[in-house]
């Protein structure tokens, strides 16, 4: 019943409690335990049974993992008073064959890496060209020779450390070398050196360093000299190739996403046409120790490259240097033709282990 008071009506609290919650408190207890669900600390209380005791859960048989935490690489930095450039890397499956070893080509693609983000640590990142200084516009570093040296190639997943520095080399050219370290025993993998060249990118003609960059060089380059690969062993002369080839290989188109900042055929590329021409014994079964290139001509997109190879002599210091008696080489051109007209581009001299493969 209601009662009116004025204008406001009022209505009587309902005291009686819902009909599902009529229920005393033990027997509620039981419903829920009827209905599979087990009642709440609130439920439970006032004379209420406890819950029945959960079994012991049986140990899981989820298999557990190998690797639960990849440690993250170290911050790519300047040591030794800013004169060497320190990075490392964690291989990765596109940088291995089929045996899960690097590649020549994935290494030389770090030492290149690692050479280019060492000239960003010292003059900042350039928009003109590969390693170049910002503040000498339209000046650029190139790279006319390179030799590299592997003792033992790192696997997938391996984390290596590339050490690098320079050093002036006469008054037209820069030396720059790498150490490949295997980051968890610090063991030496392999070891590079190369000479580089400044050139004016309008004429693609080479000059001398200007004296601001010598100041440069002179700030930032390893003092004393240090030489990855001995010198005497080093700048070898690569014998002329003896045509009619002994050995002649694809023809290869440079195409578009072969071209690097500098506008022509990245250098990496070369090392993979090259390799194209070693004879598949050889490739499959033997270690290539070293692998040594002049870089002659540059090459542009569209253009078709020969190539073309054949065995040559090991050099002496070689042959005692790492190669072996038995060190097998070969002598690789890679060229441009148009008609009878031909241009090489590049010459390089592989030399392998016999017997043990990479």
């Amino acid at each position: 019943m209601t009662a009116v008071s004025g204008s406001c009506v009022h209505v009587p609290l309902a005291l009686s409690r819902p009909a599902a919650c009529r229920l005393p408190r033990r027997c509620a207890c039981a419903a829920l335990a009827a209905a599979g669900r087990e009642p709440t600390a609130l439920q439970a209380v006032a004379g209420a049974r406890p819950a029945a005791t959960q079994p012991v859960a049986e140990p899981s048989t989820r298999p557990q993992p190998c690797v639960e935490v990849f440690p993250a690489m170290i911050a790519s930095r300047l040591t030794d008073d800013n004169r060497l450039f320190v990075e490392s890397h964690r291989i990765r499956g596109n940088e291995v064959g089929p045996n899960q070893r690097m590649t020549i080509t994935s290494i030389a693609t770090l030492l290149q890496e690692a050479a280019g983000n060492h000239a960003v640590a010292m003059w900042g990142r350039s928009t003109e060209g590969f390693a170049s200084d910002p503040s000498e516009g339209g000046l650029i570093f190139v790279m006319t020779r390179m030799q590299i040296q592997m003792e033992y190639y790192p696997r997938w997943g391996d984390v290596v450390q590339i050490d690098t520095w320079f050093q002036e080399d006469g008054k037209l050219a820069a030396q720059r070398d790498w150490s490949v370290k295997d980051k968890a025993t610090g063991r030496v993998l392999g070891r590079a050196t190369s000479t580089w060249v400044m050139i004016n990118m309008q004429t693609r003609r080479l000059i001398k360093l200007p004296p601001s960059m010598r100041a440069k060089c002179e700030a930032f380059q390893l003092k004393p000299p240090r030489h990855a690969i001995p010198r005497e062993c080093t700048r070898q002369k690569l014998p002329e190739l003896q045509l009619p080839a002994e050995i002649v290989g694809p023809v290869q188109v440079a195409r578009r996403s072969d071209m690097d900042m500098n506008g022509h055929v990245n250098n990496v590329i070369y090392f993979a046409w090259a390799l194209e021409t070693v004879p598949s014994d050889v490739y499959n079964n033997c270690h290539l120790y070293q692998l040594e290139i002049d870089f002659k001509a540059e090459c542009h997109s569209g253009e078709l490259v020969e190539s073309l190879a054949g065995r040559c002599d090991t050099h002496d210091k070689l042959l005692s240097n790492g190669a072996g008696p038995d060190g097998l080489s070969f002598i690789h051109v890679l060229r441009r033709c148009q008609g009878e007209a031909c241009t090489e581009l590049v010459r390089i001299r592989t030399t392998w282990r016999a017997g043990e493969p990479v």
